[in-house]
C-alpha cells in the first residue's frame, strides 16, 4: 500500500534541490555539462565523430577514442584541447585528459523523429518555472534548471 502524501502546501524546487542536494556541488557539477553540450564546436566535427568526453573528475577529462590513429593524433593535441575546453568552460576545470580506447556510437537524432514537436512556452509555464527556481542561490545551477525545464515543456504536448 501506497503511503499518503503528506498534507500541506508542496514545496518550491529550490527547496527540495537545497535539503536534497546541498553542500555536494551540483552547481559545479552542472557547469561540467559543457563539456558535453559544446563538444564538437568546441573540438570540431572531425575529432567529435572519432572522440567522446567520458567523465571529468578532479580535472581530469576522460575522452574514448575510436582508433589508434586518433587517439596518437589526440595526445599531440591534448594541450590545444584543454586550452578550448577550459575557454569554453570560462575557467580553468580541465587540467589533464586521459585517452582511452573504446568504440564510438552513432548518436540518435531527435531532430530525425517525425513526432517530437517543439512549442513556445507559455507566460504560465514561464512564471511557473521562475517560482521553481526562486530560491536557488547559485546563479549558473538557476540557468541550467531554468534550461532544463523549459526544454522539457518545449518537447511536452500541451493537454
Amino acid at each position: 500500500m501506497a503511503a499518503k502524501r503528506p498534507k500541506g502546501r508542496p514545496e518550491l524546487l529550490g527547496s527540495l534541490l537545497h535539503k536534497s542536494f546541498g553542500g555536494t556541488g551540483l552547481g559545479e557539477r552542472l557547469k561540467d555539462l559543457v563539456i558535453w553540450q559544446h563538444w564538437e564546436q568546441v573540438v570540431g566535427a572531425a575529432i567529435a565523430r572519432r572522440a567522446r568526453p567520458l567523465r571529468l573528475s578532479g580535472g581530469v577529462l576522460t575522452v574514448v577514442v575510436g582508433s589508434a590513429p586518433w587517439m596518437q593524433q589526440l595526445t599531440f593535441m591534448k594541450a590545444d584541447l584543454i586550452a578550448r575546453l577550459n575557454s569554453c568552460l570560462g575557467e580553468e576545470r580541465v587540467r589533464e585528459i586521459v585517452l582511452k580506447s573504446g568504440r564510438i556510437a552513432e548518436e540518435e537524432k531527435v531532430d530525425s523523429d517525425p513526432q517530437v514537436t517543439v512549442r513556445q512556452l507559455s507566460d504560465d509555464e514561464r512564471a511557473w518555472i521562475e517560482q521553481q527556481i526562486r530560491e536557488v542561490a547559485d546563479e549558473e545551477l538557476q540557468r541550467q534548471l531554468r534550461s532544463l525545464m523549459e526544454s522539457h515543456y518545449r518537447h511536452t504536448p500541451t493537454a
